[in-house]
């Protein structure tokens, strides 16, 4: 008697095999099979997949370096070692480009609590670096990181735009999840001569922690007493 279907197709799984580094010039990088000679990935690592990639595109490779051989062997580890090289490469540029962006907008957080002209921080850097590292044997490396941050007015303008908008995406998030928001009100005169209506808000949250904000800023152009 047939046991009843279950209606669940098994999903087959393929893995990797290591003999496919000197049958096909094929290695893993990174969770992706990767062809060494051209960098090509494969969908699925699959002998037949790897096995088409390699005799359609690199059938030169069965004649000039022929499997079983020392050479053969010596081809691949140079092309492995140079897609290691290249990987390498490629990530330190990714996380050399990630820190330069941090410390950007680190230098314009400072500009802003220092109310100093945007373009302040670029100029600064770079004088700074010429003089202090002058005896660094890797003082051309550092400048080059320096450089590579990028600190134009424009440039500090729109780190300034995103830091606010990040405050303020917090202060939304924290008002929503609060429980108790009272309002501080205080008034203040600037230079012109206009006073200005400062809203504090302070929350309580669930943990019992709480927390003071600006809240915004109100200009009053009209009388602010009777």
């Amino acid at each position: 008697m047939n046991k009843p279907s279950t209606g669940r197709k098994k999903i087959k799984t393929y893995h990797y095999h290591s003999e496919w580094e000197e049958d096909y010039f094929f290695t893993m990088m990174k969770d992706k099979c990767v062809c060494s000679i051209c960098n090509a990935t494969v969908d699925l690592p699959k002998k037949a997949n790897v096995e088409r990639h390699f005799l359609t595109v690199h059938k030169n490779y069965e004649e000039d370096y022929p499997r079983g051989t020392a050479l053969r062997k010596a081809k691949m580890q140079q092309l492995k070692a140079q897609l290691t090289a290249q990987q390498s490469s490629f990530f330190k540029y990714n996380t050399n480009s990630k820190t330069a962006t941090i410390a950007s907008f680190k230098v314009a957080d400072t500009l802003i609590k220092h109310n100093k002209p945007f373009q302040d921080g670029e100029e600064a850097f770079i004088k700074a670096g010429e003089v202090l590292l002058q005896d660094f044997k890797n003082k051309s490396e550092i400048m080059a990181s320096i450089q590579n941050m990028s600190l134009s007015r424009n440039t500090v303008m729109h780190r300034t735009e995103g830091i606010s908008q990040n405050l303020e995406d917090i202060l939304h998030e924290n008002i929503n999840k609060c429980i108790v928001l009272p309002l501080q009100f205080d008034e203040s005169t600037d230079y012109i001569g206009t006073a200005q209506l400062y809203v504090f808000i302070r929350m309580v949250f669930d943990d019992m922690p709480a927390t003071e904000e600006l809240l915004t800023i109100i200009s009053m152009h009209e009388r602010t007493r009777r």
